[in-house]
């Protein structure tokens, strides 16, 4: 045991560097002369709930370390760590590396190519086309994430003239009345019948 009444002091006094432990199974013991600054303050720190240990004394404030490192730097959120970097990318209301805003699916860098969220998660459209792109019901072609479709249940189309259209007699159906039936369009009672009979 060291002078110092518990495990682990050494010989210093005051002003002299030291390292702080978590407490573990020993308890917390009373420093000799001094006081525990508690690391979460609540009055000086940012929430009473921070798991944060490391403290920042800075201006008259103090703030946990973590904390700390935001308010001077981005933080990736690909690696949650801090950006270093003179050259990172904003996207989806987050900074990230330029290697981790990558496809969810095959992993490329995203950084100033096309991509699409699928289920809150970068896509390249590539892969939104081959794994995810919804198939036109009529065509059965993928429909491109920029396109304009229509969606009835689980069927799609094209928002086009050769796509969505009727079943029977092939008028265009965009922006008219239509049954769809079975994945099929009808443009009215008459061809539904014609159809269906």
């Amino acid at each position: 045991m060291g002078t110092g009444g518990y495990p682990g002091a050494g010989e210093g006094g005051p002003g002299d560097m030291g390292t702080a432990a978590t407490a573990g199974a020993m308890g917390t013991p009373e420093p000799p002369g001094g006081h525990w600054l508690d690391p979460v303050d609540t009055t000086r720190a940012t929430s009473a709930s921070c798991p944060c240990v490391r403290v920042s004394l800075r201006r008259d404030s103090c703030t946990a370390g973590r904390h700390y490192g935001d308010s001077e730097k981005p933080r990736c959120g690909g690696c949650d760590e801090l950006i270093f970097s003179n050259e990172y990318t904003q996207a989806e209301d987050q900074n990230w590396h330029l290697k981790h805003f990558c496809c969810f699916d095959c992993d490329c860098v995203l950084a100033g190519e096309t991509y699409v969220m699928e289920n809150n998660k970068p896509v390249c459209k590539p892969c939104y086309m081959k794994s995810h792109a919804a198939v036109c019901t009529a065509c059965q072609n993928p429909v491109e994430p920029e396109a304009q479709r229509v969606s009835y249940g689980d069927f799609h189309w094209h928002a086009e003239p050769q796509c969505f259209q009727c079943s029977c007699c092939a008028k265009c159906l965009i922006g008219e009345r239509f049954m769809a039936i079975q994945g099929m369009l009808f443009c009215s009672v008459e061809c539904k019948k014609k159809t269906m009979t």
